[in-house]
């Protein structure tokens, strides 16, 4: 084979895994999708988002395999290895893919429930002073409002003694 149809090949051969690779990330987000049951928006907004980062994928191959020449079989092998991967392969990767995610799920799960309780060990103390400060506050609330009770007996006497002292002094003329 000379080097030219060696080149060709491999680029056959990169553009179909491509369109493989697009074929396996559409099944990621698929079985996202299904599992995470996103609203309207939310689902138009992925969806651009996957379209994007195909787009960009195969983009990058077509400049790095090609230097940005596009033939019209280059541009058929993308969507011919994603259909090969969709009949094929998918059927068989979907249930090993979806136990992947699952695991990922439960192992991020670990990691935050160690990253709170981490988080509220580390803020425990600072809690902790914080009722114990509103609990000394309230009690000491409580023994201040307990001192002022003669004061306030006697203000209210002494309030009442001048009240009627006013009262007798105006009905004195």
């Amino acid at each position: 084979m000379s080097r030219t149809v060696a080149q060709e090949l491999l680029m056959l051969v990169a553009l179909t895994a491509t369109g493989m690779g697009v074929g396996l990330f559409f099944d990621c987000y698929r079985l996202l999708r299904r599992y995470t049951k996103p609203g309207y928006f939310l689902t138009q907004v992925t969806d651009l988002l996957f379209w994007i980062i195909s787009a960009g994928v195969a983009y990058y191959v077509f400049m790095i395999l090609t230097g940005g020449e596009v033939r019209l079989f280059s541009i058929l092998l993308i969507p011919a290895g994603m259909g090969i991967y969709l009949k094929l392969l998918s059927p068989f990767v979907l249930e090993p893919l979806l136990w992947c995610f699952q695991q990922t799920g439960l192992f991020l799960r670990f990691l935050w429930r160690a990253f709170v309780f981490c988080w509220r060990t580390l803020l425990f103390p600072f809690c902790f002073a914080v009722c114990l400060l509103g609990f000394s506050l309230q009690f000491l609330c409580g023994v201040f409002r307990l001192l002022l009770l003669p004061l306030q007996w006697g203000w209210r006497t002494l309030r009442r003694s001048l009240l009627e002292w006013c009262r007798r002094r105006r009905k004195k003329p």
